[in-house]
């Protein structure tokens, strides 16, 4: 369902709003989950599209939403600071939207949060900065997270993990080119809460594995790749929804 988060500020944010069946009552959910798009401000890029459809299939509403009011395109996320800022807003304004789509009280109260690329990582940064408890966060999904700037493997973004103080998940393929040479796995112990590596063989930053790396010699597609990791991140998300 094609909608908008209202922010305090009076801005609106594009936003799709998917429900899992519901039954009569209180609506017994999974964890819902709050997915922020990468650095062009995309929400609907293909990875983040299919897993929302993926946990969305599996009980959990999620809610992919941009994050400024400006229409996807080169630097819509705006600056990490100002992003990080956003996110608990952002949250505040799915919590209001989800309440609003529901029939009945809400029974579960933490979410998990994420995104690809940028979105995953403002998102971190935003539990790292105020603590998985004081957002009402259970879990972080980064998918295709940029653990450093293309050719500069030295400038780690991983300053902030010992602060997560909640579980993250981290889907990642091993072409990727903002995660080089394994350091995924040499950094990903220093989570807080917890983190579990998704390796995809030969998929790139936008998850698509092209024919050359594929066994098979043909081209995947990011949704084809997230759907053939759809139970590591269904029993991931079950995990953290309590």
């Amino acid at each position: 369902m094609t909608s908008r988060l209202r922010l305090d500020d009076g801005t609106q944010v594009a936003a799709a709003l998917l429900l899992p069946a519901t039954r009569e009552g209180v609506v017994a959910l999974r964890a819902p989950v709050l997915l922020l798009p990468g650095a062009r401000g995309d929400h609907e890029a293909a990875a983040l599209v299919a897993v929302a459809d993926v946990l969305a299939g599996a009980g959990h509403p999620v809610i992919r939403a941009a994050l400024t009011e400006r229409p996807p395109g080169i630097g819509a996320s705006g600056r990490t600071e100002q992003a990080v800022a956003r996110v608990p807003v952002l949250l505040g304004a799915a919590r209001a939207l989800l309440a609003a789509s529901l029939p009945g009280p809400i029974a579960r109260a933490d979410w998990i949060v994420g995104g690809t690329s940028f979105g995953g990582r403002v998102a971190s940064m935003a539990v790292a900065a105020s603590g998985g408890a004081t957002l009402g966060v259970a879990g972080v999904l980064a998918i295709a997270y940029p653990l450093h700037p293309p050719g500069r493997p030295t400038q780690m973004r991983v300053a902030h993990w010992p602060e997560i103080d909640v579980p993250m998940l981290l889907l990642s393929g091993d072409a990727d080119e903002f995660a080089v040479d394994g350091a995924l796995e040499r950094h990903i112990g220093s989570i807080a809460g917890g983190g579990l590596l998704v390796s995809v063989p030969g998929a790139a930053h936008d998850l698509t594995v092209a024919a050359r790396r594929d066994p098979d010699g043909r081209r995947r597609g990011a949704a084809d790749v997230v759907h053939a990791r759809a139970d590591a991140l269904i029993t991931w998300a079950g995990s953290v929804s309590g």
